[in-house]
């Protein structure tokens, strides 16, 4: 038996040495990296009804959670901020849990047209009692059917529309959403999850908080920080209930590490997330438009992506094989996508990389079968970590 110790260093070597495309990914800072690794790590916190904390010694906790905290709400521009749930799936069923009635429903976009797996059927919505009702969507050209929206929603008169995306390139009309929601009293619940990041930086979907009732998601994507989730409105009575779906139904301790990290990295975002939003749009819109002209099969064109993911084509398992085999050969040659056909740049750009013409090549050969793996290491020798204070 391996010691783990040993393991880890191994994988530690492994990541230093790979050039990472996956879309659910990012690259955590060195002060980040510190919260995580800190004595906060085994410590609890946790302020009871009646204001008291429940621990001691949780005074220095307390600051940094109210910091954190601030600091969130200053990147969003937020009236309300909870920070505490420790992934975006928790922050999910805490806003559905505070949105929809037992036996209501929701729509949300189908998992075939790049939904979240979670809100199909067999999963929250089970799991609550609730229903599903799929939104109508054109996979063609990314958009939502607002017509068919309409009509559908005063047919089934959803508590709650969900928005967001696994597979997320194109972003909504939010005003016309919000006129349909409207008619029909419906909340809307923008899973924020992929690009959070980039909402911070203004860059995708700037006026998400400013139509939807709440924007929840994950904080390691676009958005650079540890794994956790966050929940953000502007809405007080959602809030207040909000708050009472947290501890004891959906979680209890809160990591407080974690939050410590959360606040770094929030405090990065906000001094440098609008260059970084910036340059992360624009390397996936380059890399997709490299990949294409080296015959990789990219969807959307011409317009390709308005965010941190490229989309290949089913077409390239004719010529490269399927995304799972696409996914080994580039792995081969230390470059990481994964096996769903989304190809990610918000790591890439927090390295510095703005060369995609280079990038995309070194991926269109390793998807052709070529042996890139001394290309890679070059492209790895020029890079640093940016957005960082």
């Amino acid at each position: 038996m391996a010691p783990m110790v040993d393991i880890v260093d191994r994988y530690e070597r492994f990541r230093r040495n790979v050039l990472n495309l996956q879309a659910s990914e990012n690259f955590i800072c060195s002060h980040v990296r510190m919260a995580l690794g800190s004595d906060l790590a085994a410590r609890y916190s946790h302020i009871m009804p009646d204001g008291r904390n429940a621990y001691g010694g949780t005074e220095k906790i307390e600051e940094i959670y109210d910091e954190a905290e601030s600091s969130i709400k200053t990147l969003f521009k937020s009236k309300f901020a909870e920070i505490r749930p420790t992934g975006g799936h928790i922050a999910a069923e805490i806003c559905i849990l505070s949105s929809v009635n037992k036996g209501g429903t929701f729509m949300a976009i189908p998992e075939e047209f790049g939904g979240y797996t979670g809100y199909m059927q067999s999963y929250l919505p089970d799991m609550f009692s609730m229903k599903y009702e799929p939104i109508p969507y054109n996979d063609i050209t990314q958009e939502i059917k607002y017509d068919e929206l309409e009509k559908r929603a005063k047919e089934v008169k959803p508590e709650a529309m969900i928005l967001g995306q696994s597979f997320f390139v194109r972003h909504y009309d939010l005003k016309r959403i919000r006129e349909i929601a409207d008619s029909v009293n419906s909340k809307i619940l923008y899973d924020g999850s992929h690009p959070m990041g980039l909402i911070a930086g203004k860059k995708f979907q700037p006026d998400a908080l400013t139509y939807s009732d709440v924007l929840y998601g994950s904080t390691h994507k676009t958005f650079f920080g540890p794994q956790g989730g966050i929940i953000l409105t502007n809405n007080e009575e959602l809030f207040n209930k909000i708050e009472t779906n947290t501890v004891w139904k959906t979680f209890d301790n809160y990591h407080p590490n974690h939050v410590a990290a959360l606040g770094i990295a929030a405090q990065d975002l906000i001094q440098f997330g609008e260059s970084y939003a910036s340059w992360v749009v624009s390397n996936s819109q380059n890399l997709a438009r490299t990949l294409e002209d080296s015959g990789i099969g990219v969807k959307y064109s011409p317009w390709y992506t308005e965010s941190h993911q490229v989309i290949l084509s089913k077409e390239n398992s004719e010529k490269f094989g399927s995304f799972k085999e696409i996914s080994r050969k580039l792995a081969n040659n230390n470059i990481i996508v994964d096996t769903e056909g989304r190809i990610g740049t918000s790591e890439i750009t927090r390295l510095g990389l703005t060369d995609m013409m280079k990038v995309g090549q070194v991926v269109s050969d390793g998807i052709k079968g070529k042996d890139v793996r001394k290309d890679v290491t070059e492209i790895l020798r020029n890079t640093g970590v940016k957005y960082c204070r």
